[in-house]
């Protein structure tokens, strides 16, 4: 089933300089990058992001991370993505691995590139991807203005 999914190069990754090697594992998976842009966070954004989190222990954790915060990313600068392609949410998900990069294959992007810092209890795990294809539309949505998503 040809469908889309989010991707979000988070700061961590973006720290790193992997973006290049992210898309290109997507797209050696036969996907089609239909959408991309630079995006400067605001907390209300990611807050509409994350809303499923409201009330989660962990959120304002992850509201700083994904601002940069805590990887001297000074202008809440992220990249997102939305990739095309037959059961494309699935396949990314699979390429990024588990959450937790401790629990994620070594041949995965977050087995490769995350890393989970207990001590401060903060999961660096690269990259976002939409975790079913209608909460993709809704991310797509919330990321893209109409127009700026083409069809592959």
């Amino acid at each position: 089933m040809k469908e889309r999914c989010l991707v979000l190069i988070k700061p961590d990754a973006i720290e790193k300089r992997i973006t290049g090697i992210v898309i290109d594992r997507f797209e050696r998976l036969g996907l089609t990058l239909v959408g991309s842009k630079v995006v400067s966070l605001t907390e209300k954004l990611i807050r509409q992001h994350y809303a499923h989190l409201s009330g989660k222990p962990f959120l304002e954790g992850v509201i700083h991370y994904m601002m940069g915060d805590y990887n001297h990313i000074t202008n809440h600068k992220i990249y997102a993505f939305v990739f095309q392609g037959k059961n494309a949410v699935s396949a990314i998900r699979d390429a990024l691995g588990a959450t937790n990069p401790d629990n994620a294959a070594p041949w995965t992007i977050r087995g490769n590139f995350g890393k989970f810092d207990k001590s401060a209890d903060i999961v660096y795990n690269c990259v976002h991807a939409s975790d079913s294809a209608t909460d993709a539309e809704r991310e797509i949505a919330l990321w893209f203005s109409p127009g700026e998503v083409l069809d592959a």
